[in-house]
């Protein structure tokens, strides 16, 4: 996913280029005699933003990576534009987004000392299969953004967009399963406890648990679009492109911890989130508008 992902955005850049060098052309060709009126300043427009979402775990509580499946969401937003020239503007706006992520570790292990209820020593050894969980994330944005448009005619044109969002957290959930074998070994006997679910050491255990991500109040989230714009008539005007999202910088409020394991003990499982030394939003999607303009 995330090699098809950077694939894409080399085509989205490419195509930002080709749109900057078209612009540039046929902006001081045919739409060299149309002047810039007030008319073409202020407007106020809405955005749906259909997208694939990732939410990329950095993950360190296991040597292997764990498997990334990105979902589809329908994101919104209204936003306020003033552009200062024929070609240049801001715009701020508010909106809402989400982002969900399917994460999959085909097995993990983990062993450590610990001291059972006699206060005697032994070692926990964990074998984990099959374990997925899935993460929902959603947020009310701010994006701030410098505006770029370039007609090619009375009708037609491109634009290109940049800046930050700012992104409050919503809702931020997990769901998690897999299934887990629990071993306690005694070095002073020597024996291994296996399959005695009485004593803590149960065999192929299915877990399953759900909770609250512990997600930064406020985070910064670079947005750019671009794509072409249609005048519908001096008022209205339809635009058509492509959206990238992605965190400036990780959006958990986990702290790290070096001694992190996704289960300690039976029935006990923890999301992939916390022991991750760094979680990143990402998103690609189709933007499709409508703008108004004040006279």
């Amino acid at each position: 996913m995330i090699n098809k992902l950077s694939y894409i955005k080399c085509l989205f850049l490419s195509a930002i280029l080709v749109v900057l060098l078209i612009g540039t052309v046929n902006s001081q060709g045919t739409d060299s005699k149309r002047t810039f009126t007030k008319s073409d300043k202020l407007y106020i427009g809405i955005n749906l933003l259909p997208s694939m979402t990732n939410i990329d775990n950095k993950v360190f509580v296991s040597s292997a990576e764990p498997g990334l499946k990105g979902r589809n969401s329908l994101n919104f937003n209204l936003d306020f534009g003033y552009y200062f020239s024929k070609i240049s503007g801001i715009s701020i706006g508010a909106g809402y987004c989400s982002y969900s992520t399917e994460l999959t570790m085909d097995s993990y292990s983990t062993k450590f000392q610990t001291i059972d209820s006699e206060n005697e020593t032994y070692e926990m050894q964990i074998k984990g299969t099959s374990i997925v969980e899935n993460q929902k994330l959603s947020f009310f944005n701010i994006p701030i953004c410098l505006n770029l448009r370039l007609p090619v005619g009375e009708k037609i044109g491109f634009f290109l967009t940049g800046g930050i969002s700012l992104d409050i957290p919503v809702t931020k959930t997990f769901k998690a399963e897999g299934t887990f074998t629990y071993d306690g070994y005694y070095a002073v006997y020597p024996i291994l406890f296996q399959d005695i679910p009485a004593y803590g050491f149960p065999s192929n255990l299915n877990t399953l648990t759900s909770g609250n991500l512990q997600i930064k109040n406020l985070n910064a989230t670079f947005c750019a679009s671009g794509g072409a714009y249609f005048n519908l008539n001096e008022k209205f005007q339809v635009v058509v492109g492509v959206s990238y999202n992605k965190s400036i910088t990780s959006i958990s409020a986990y702290t790290t911890d070096p001694d992190f394991r996704l289960t300690s003990k039976a029935n006990e499982l923890n999301s992939f989130m916390a022991g991750s030394k760094e979680v990143r939003l990402q998103s690609l999607g189709i933007n499709i508008g409508l703008k108004y303009y004040f006279k």
